[in-house]
């Protein structure tokens, strides 16, 4: 059977994963007094380019990717429950007023891994 007949016989969910991984930002457990963990989720084809389309620059297009891709007790950080205890307009103030720089920059950077970005995703075959 060839690489080409397995791909095609397998099931479609497995080729779509949309897997959740969970993650505790630590500065925020210790103020909350209990683990503060955000699920991450890799983002789709659409979801990226809607993120372009709608971000003005680099900390907009970290910030937005954040919007689309974490949840809090499942519920995104534009969520309302967020945004009038937080008294902003936004879920993307709502994530600079909670997170800092460097943990916005490492949820980020776990989402694009998880949807497929990084240098490690496609190896060159050597024959």
């Amino acid at each position: 059977m060839s690489i080409l007949d397995k791909l095609l016989e397998t099931d479609l969910k497995k080729l779509q994963n949309k897997e959740k991984k969970t993650y505790e930002v630590k500065r925020l457990s210790e103020i909350v007094g209990e683990p503060f963990l955000v699920t991450c989720k890799p983002l789709g084809h659409e979801q990226v380019a809607h993120v372009g389309e709608i971000s003005k620059d680099e900390t907009d297009i970290r910030l937005n990717t954040i919007l689309e891709g974490c949840e809090v007790e499942g519920k995104s950080f534009s969520h309302d429950v967020f945004t009038s205890k937080l008294g902003t307009p936004s879920g993307k103030e709502v994530v600079e007023k909670l997170l800092r720089a460097g943990e916005v920059w490492e949820l980020y950077r776990i989402i694009n891994k998880m949807s497929g970005y990084g240098s490690d995703v496609v190896e060159e075959v050597k024959n």
